[in-house]
């Protein structure tokens, strides 16, 4: 495995737990749409940088 792979990996897991954390702590806890949807899509841009790293570094095999 490569370094770029890892860090795709990483960086996939990170979002998803981002989108979850903004679910629970901004849409069930506070309430907050605005503060929700801002860190889902944070979380969504993150995962889409970490999927392309992983793609990156699978065809470069």
């Amino acid at each position: 495995m490569t370094r770029v792979y890892v860090a795709g990996k990483i960086l996939e897991v990170v979002a998803m737990l981002t989108l979850g954390a903004a679910l629970i702590v901004y849409g069930i806890g506070e309430g907050n749409m605005n503060a929700e949807l801002g860190w889902l899509l944070l979380g969504s841009l993150v995962f889409l940088v970490g999927r392309a790293l992983e793609r990156r570094s699978e065809r470069g095999r």
